[in-house]
């Protein structure tokens, strides 16, 4: 897998292909073309492994949907072999028309644009293609925005400084959209010093269900809604479920395990069933 060094999205008509350049030479992202067309991503990408497996390579970009992802990726010139291989006269009449304009042009076109379209060598991108760049900017910078996972913004803040760089525009810092994810083991640390806290408050705050010596069950839901009555900051429930897979000392077992409560009963007496996290006290254990 690596990241495109660089990325052209291609307005064909009424749609836009994405032709990605790699060691000197184009690839064309499949799927966004196989969709264009009508067709079936499943069975086309079973095709492709089989007749073109030898060639096909794997790079991380942002896809139709908005979603970095891992995406199939043809050299150009193995474009129109491909092409061909789909019968007009055996799918639908409404795709018939559509697949014979990408079977006559689209490889002519793409081929254009790689080695004489402005988006790809210096100098003014049309107003088409400045439309399609502009708009796969605005994807690439809602992505960033969301994405937390620290080698997957790195990848689309380079593909954001080449399209940035294709439309003369200024790339913005990657510190200053959206953010990473938190420092794993300050927020664990965080929790656990809460814990502790909690616990050992006059109220006599029962937090762990454990009927197990050694072990803790904890529902963290509780231990928010325990924190927030003492005014205490606990740490994004989302961001903590995350980190506290990584536990060590208390060390984590399992996530959302049903288990009867040592201390908590219902109105008839029995033990109350709780959801908790497990973790071990003590790392032999």
């Amino acid at each position: 897998m690596s990241t495109a060094q660089q990325l052209i999205p291609v307005p064909f008509y009424e749609d836009t292909v994405v032709l990605v350049g790699k060691e000197n030479e184009p690839f064309v992202a499949m799927k966004p073309i196989v969709e264009n067309i009508g067709l079936a991503w499943q069975s086309q990408h079973a095709k492709l492994s089989e007749k073109f497996g030898s060639t096909i390579t794997i790079i991380v970009m942002v896809a139709e949907d908005g979603k970095p992802r891992e995406m199939a990726c043809l050299p150009l010139r193995k474009l129109p072999a491909w092409l061909y291989s789909i019968n007009p006269s055996k799918v639908n009449p409404e795709l018939r028309d559509k697949i014979i304009r990408y079977q006559e042009e689209c490889d002519d076109s793409l081929w254009n644009y790689w080695t004489q379209g402005s988006a790809s060598r210096t100098g003014t991108p049309s107003v088409n293609q400045q439309i399609a760049l502009s708009r796969h900017r605005i994807t690439l910078l809602k992505e960033l925005s969301k994405t937390r996972n620290i080698a997957m913004r790195v990848a689309l803040h380079e593909q954001l400084d080449q399209t940035s760089r294709q439309m003369g525009l200024c790339t913005p810092e990657l510190d200053t959209i959206g953010r990473a994810e938190p420092d794993v083991p300050d927020l664990i640390t965080e929790f656990w010093d809460l814990f502790d806290h909690l616990c050992s408050q006059p109220e006599g705050y029962k937090l762990n269900h454990s009927v197990t010596p050694g072990k803790l069950a904890i529902n963290l839901n509780e231990v928010a809604r325990v924190a927030h009555a003492q005014r205490c900051e606990i740490p994004n429930l989302s961001e903590l479920r995350h980190a506290l897979r990584l536990s060590q000392h208390p060390r984590f077992i399992e996530a959302n395990k049903t288990s009867y409560s040592a201390h908590s009963r219902d109105e008839e007496g029995k033990a109350r069933i709780v959801k908790c996290w497990i973790f071990a006290v003590n790392q032999e254990q």
